[in-house]
């Protein structure tokens, strides 16, 4: 459980940098397609901490979406960078999707997770 902790402070933190950062150091390329799996990897990790408990694993669907939103508003504050309607949207799309994916494969995750020796709840 230690390990999912580190790794979704380490994408939170990630998301935050590439969010604020410059747009020079931002790669415009597939930009709607980076929102989509950052938020899906952020969702995913979220899910496995919390799928067990119905109360914490929608509060995380709701915060991993509420994340999503803040950085695309601040983003409007820092020099060089916009708030996009699109982005909001590739956010919420990757949420979505990490959502999909844990409900699938929720059980599959944890037993891979289990043999590696990384515990769940």
């Amino acid at each position: 459980m230690r390990f999912l902790l580190f790794s979704l402070l380490i994408i939170l933190a990630g998301i935050a940098y590439l969010s604020i950062a410059p747009s020079e150091i931002v790669n415009d390329g597939n930009d709607k397609v980076g929102h989509l799996i950052a938020y899906a990897c952020l969702m995913v990790n979220f899910g496995l901490l919390t799928y067990f408990n119905r109360k914490k694993y929608t509060f995380a669907i709701f915060l991993t979406l509420f994340y999503g939103g803040s950085m695309e508003i601040i983003q409007y504050f820092v020099p060089g960078r916009c708030m996009s309607i699109y982005d909001m949207l590739a956010n919420t799309a990757g949420v979505m999707f990490g959502v999909i994916i844990i409900y699938f494969f929720y059980n599959q995750m944890k037993a891979i997770l289990k043999k590696l020796g990384i515990k769940l709840q």
